[in-house]
């Protein structure tokens, strides 16, 4: 099993980002030593999950990061992307049919990764 971790600057605003924007889940948070949210765990219907962690040393952030989210079965792609839009998050790439077959858009979260349900 791989558990991957973002590296962002700033955890609380990442959940805020996949949870209130995107619709996943928040499963739960860790405070560092200072008190402030030091890793965060989100979640997308129970295959999708990934951590949160704070490096706030980091200059660089999601260059060549492409995470590429099946979203669960019971959930409508052209209405995920209505209510994305709704929530406020900045289309990158409009929904469209890939060669591949897949339907997808593009967004880039807060540290710049690139997410493509």
């Amino acid at each position: 099993m791989i558990n991957p971790q973002l590296a962002v600057k700033d955890v609380d605003a990442s959940v805020e980002f996949y949870a209130k924007q995107l619709g996943f889940k928040h499963d739960f948070s860790m405070p560092g030593p200072d008190g402030k949210t030091a890793f965060a765990w989100v979640s997308l219907g129970s295959i999708i999950c990934f951590g949160l962690s704070l490096v706030p040393e980091l200059d660089h952030r999601g260059n060549g990061v492409v995470f590429m989210i099946n979203i669960p079965a019971d959930m409508n792609i052209d209405t995920y992307y209505s209510d994305v839009q709704k929530n406020g998050v900045k289309i990158v790439e409009p929904i469209k049919d890939q060669y591949w077959g897949d339907r997808t858009f593009t967004v880039h979260d807060p540290d710049g990764y690139v997410i493509v349900p």
